[in-house]
């Protein structure tokens, strides 16, 4: 791992890996500068841009200008009292920090929303991501690795964000900013036969059946470029197990973005001909899934 440590006549600044700490709470103009550059290389925004007029030189970052000169330190017109900048001045930058035992920890990940969308939990974030996913016993968690920002609320390192339990972790995926982890339950069930149009829980742990009329067709929720590959696993089982039965009853096979079954769920819709075909549909789903 490399270790980049800078020193400094007011205070130091260690980065190691994710985590900055300050060892003093007054810093001068250049380790200033040299944080925010940091900053915004981690959240990815605008650096500060810096100038000098005369003797004097400045930097503008998140809209709050700093001004130098020798021993002389004025922010936004007003003097500070101090020959350096006091480490609370940070917020009006927008950089957040969190002072410990061990010195001022610089915080370089926003957790800003852990949401479920079905089966899947979604992670929103900037910044590093200081988190991990950890599949216990019983439960998924999701704890702080680091000192992190969760909902605008400082966490921790071990701190738990979130929590489900009787679930696994299937798949994860991450994308700039989002970190996605497809859940399955523990236990692994037969099938349900259900009426087109109800209602079926994200969670289900049996194969799904939803059955209506039409013209002799089974429908499979197609496969999403989107999902970074989370829905895979139940589209791969479900289009396995549908290319069966419709080669059993003669059915068309079709593939589409149908919202009825529920990503990560295995399942599909079948339109029987008519009333007389649901008992051989139920044998051959029987036989099938005695397999």
């Amino acid at each position: 791992m490399r270790r980049l440590i800078l020193l400094f006549a007011i205070f130091s600044v260690t980065l190691l890996a994710e985590t900055i700490t300050l060892d003093a709470t007054l810093l001068n103009f250049d380790d200033l500068l040299q944080l925010l550059e940091i900053h915004s290389r981690v959240f990815d925004v605008t650096p500060p841009s810096t100038g000098t007029v005369g003797s004097m030189r400045y930097l503008e970052y998140n809209g709050h200008v700093l001004a130098n000169v020798e021993d002389l330190y004025i922010l936004d017109n007003n003097k500070l009292p101090s020959p350096g900048v006091p480490v609370e001045t940070l917020k009006l930058f927008g950089v957040d920090y969190i002072q410990t035992g061990d010195g001022v920890k610089i915080i370089t990940c926003r957790v800003n929303s852990i949401e479920e969308i079905g089966k899947t939990v979604v992670v929103n974030f900037e910044g590093e991501k200081n988190f991990d996913v950890e599949q216990t016993q019983n439960s998924v968690r999701i704890i702080a690795k680091d000192w992190l920002l969760f909902r605008g609320v400082v966490k921790m390192p071990e701190e738990v964000l979130y929590e489900k339990e009787n679930v696994r972790i299937e798949r994860t995926a991450e994308s700039d900013g989002q970190f996605r982890i497809l859940l399955s339950a523990e236990s692994v069930g037969k099938y349900v036969v259900k009426p087109f149009g109800e209602r079926v829980d994200p969670y289900e742990k049996d194969v799904v059946f939803l059955v209506g009329y039409g013209d002799g067709r089974i429908i499979v929720r197609s496969f999403s470029k989107d999902l970074n590959g989370l829905d895979l696993p139940a589209y791969s089982e479900s289009l396995k197990l549908a290319r069966k039965i419709a080669n059993e009853l003669g059915y068309k096979l079709e593939e589409c973005p149908v919202y009825d079954i529920p990503v990560g769920v295995i399942g599909m819709i079948v339109l029987l001909k008519g009333k007389d075909e649901m008992p051989v549909f139920l044998n051959t789903v029987e036989r099938l899934m005695a397999e």
